[in-house]
């Protein structure tokens, strides 16, 4: 990680102490911003590399010492956002929250010219109605929400990790700080909950003992916490189970969401943090009911589950085939099949696939739960 990089578009960064990352964030903090102004003012314009507002802006970002963050622009969105006065560079992780509030959308958009998909938003955006809440981070512009008093409701990063830590630390004494990420579209932690960890699964272990499965795997309790500032995710807090001496995580479902909506704030956010242990206990719950389905065709189940819950094909085969050779292929408990089917997330990390597109696979795992998983125990081949 450079300091210097901080303003790129693909820029992500991990930590492994609590403190380091909460003065991360404060630093992102200090170097942020939040402004209004009326939809209709927002001008976008197009700055590809070489054209002639592109060579403009490019003197003018030289001149002030700035043109490593128009050059990477140019490399991803190629606009720049003219509000109050003021030109900024959009970036990446901004597009969502833009189409949403020019109300537009499909796939159309992607075939246009930068020039043509910038004129677009602007006739879109002359005719809105009602304000903008536009974040400037580290020199970009990251996302243009709703501005209006029903809209957005701002959550900083800060104090809510903040408060996520503070009340692990009080209600779950010998919690574990793991691992933390960021980047512009989401930041993440996850601790492991050592001190709760017989209280919390003491049901569950037994069971798997009655089944024979105990003594394969290592499981301890898990809580993973993430927020966006960009429309990506609310502040989100996930039970999870971490397995084996890797902390590969299994996703439990039952989130505890917490959406950026209007009346929002950080005392309601800090009162739903009290809903974590009985959250915690209903997904367990379901995980132990997964042990008493019992599954004559696994390979081919977990196939037509992952199929179903929408899980991309290509990992989702090498999940399954995976499975296959360590003994798929044996009637077993859909539990067990949940467990593989985990591995589509551990294969994308693998893979270096970017925080948001974990935390979006790990909750297509967590469908699953909600499936009946006998429509799929069939015999013969699968063709997806």
């Amino acid at each position: 990680m450079t300091e210097s990089k901080i303003f790129a578009d693909d820029f992500n960064c991990t930590f492994k102490e609590p403190d380091d990352f909460l003065c991360f964030l404060k630093e992102r903090k200090e170097n942020s911003r939040w402004m209004v102004a009326p939809s209709k003012s927002l001008q976008f314009e197009s700055v590809e590399k070489d054209s002639q507002f592109g060579n403009l802006y490019m003197q003018l970002y030289e001149h002030n010492g700035k043109a490593e963050i128009l050059a990477d622009t140019m490399e991803n969105t190629s606009i720049m956002l003219k509000v109050h006065g003021e030109d900024y560079p959009v970036r990446s992780c901004a597009l969502k929250t833009i189409l949403e509030r020019a109300r537009i959308s499909g796939h159309a958009l992607n075939k246009v010219s930068t020039a043509v998909f910038t004129q677009i938003l602007n006739y879109c955006l002359d005719v809105a109605s009602g304000d903008s809440l536009i974040k400037i981070a580290d020199e970009k512009v990251s996302a243009v929400h709703g501005g209006d008093p029903k809209d957005y409701a701002i959550l900083e990063m800060l104090p809510l990790f903040q408060k996520v830590k503070d009340y692990l630390d009080t209600e779950y004494p010998g919690c574990r700080f793991l691992t933390a990420s960021f980047d512009h579209s989401l930041a993440l932690a996850i601790w492991s909950l050592d001190g709760q960890s017989d209280q919390l699964l003491d049901t569950y272990r037994r069971e798997l003992t009655a089944k024979g499965l105990n003594s394969r795997m290592a499981i301890k309790p898990g809580v993973r916490f993430m927020t966006s500032d960009v429309g990506v995710s609310g502040a989100n807090l996930y039970p999870i189970l971490l397995v084996g001496s890797t902390n590969k995580i299994i996703p439990l479902g039952y989130p505890i969401k917490t959406e950026h909506r209007s009346g929002v704030d950080l005392d309601y956010f800090e009162e739903q943090l009290d809903l974590l242990y009985a959250r915690f206990k209903e997904a367990i719950d379901r995980q132990v009911k997964l042990l008493q389905i019992e599954l004559q065709y696994p390979y081919t189940t977990m196939l037509g589950v992952l199929k179903r819950i929408g899980a991309p094909k290509k990992i989702s085969y090498e999940a399954s085939d995976l499975f296959l050779a360590q003994g798929g292929d044996k009637p077993c408990t859909a539990y067990e099949v949940y467990l593989a089917m985990s591995d589509v997330v551990f294969m994308a990390q693998c893979e270096g696939a970017n925080t948001g597109r974990i935390a979006q696979l790990e909750e297509i795992v967590a469908r699953a739960l909600n499936i009946n998983w006998h429509e799929y125990d069939r015999p013969g081949d699968f063709k997806w």
